[in-house]
């Protein structure tokens, strides 16, 4: 795993329904740290950035979530992948959390509930020259914090192969490509709860 930190300082001020950079030479009253790492998807080499859940400008073209149940997060078995949390890309005008509402059901057959919008993950293709398109060449993936309301019998389907709930601190080294974004993506999930 590579772990890259770059930390910015900048004054802030509330524009548009969003926090954005004050004018230049501004006092800095605080500091952002953005956690960014490569991931390996099929398509190729994605620079990928952890977003709070500010909005965005970018297109959202898919949704996960840290699903918790008992104490423990929720892994799916995806076909060629390995194991994971759940989630995919949108179908039509579908909404982000409908889209993992929809694709926990289809990949883990379960339902479920308080679903929290904890941030979002830039997906940059650019640096991968072999990049086909299909997607835009950036865009983000709402990541959710949500519960799981019922769970029924696992019939694998689509792509899934497995289902298991797995303590949280275990989650690193049971999924299939842990890094640095993801890590801070699961940690805004577990603080969500003390806010």
């Amino acid at each position: 795993m590579t772990l890259r930190v770059r930390s910015r300082q900048f004054t802030s001020e509330w524009l548009g329904g969003r926090y954005r950079p004050a004018a230049a030479g501004r006092k800095a009253i605080y500091s952002l740290q953005m956690i960014e790492d490569i991931a390996h998807w099929p398509s190729g080499p994605v620079r990928i950035v952890w977003h709070g859940p500010e909005d965005t400008e970018l297109p959202i073209t898919g949704a996960h979530g840290f699903c918790f149940h008992e104490g423990q997060v929720l892994v799916c078995g995806i076909s060629g992948r390995g194991p994971t949390i759940p989630g995919g890309h949108l179908d039509g005008k579908e909404s982000a959390g409908g889209c993992l509402t929809r694709e926990a059901f289809e990949e883990a057959c379960v339902e479920l509930e308080n679903l929290r919008l904890i941030g979002f993950i830039e997906a940059d293709h650019s640096a991968n020259k072999d990049f086909g398109g299909g997607y835009p060449l950036r865009s983000v993936q709402a990541i959710y914090r949500a519960d799981v309301r019922a769970v029924f019998e696992f019939e694998p389907q689509h792509e899934s192969t497995e289902r298991q709930f797995v303590p949280t601190d275990e989650l690193p080294s049971v999924h299939h490509e842990w890094n640095a974004v993801l890590q801070e993506a699961l940690k805004s999930a577990i603080e969500i709860d003390g806010r």
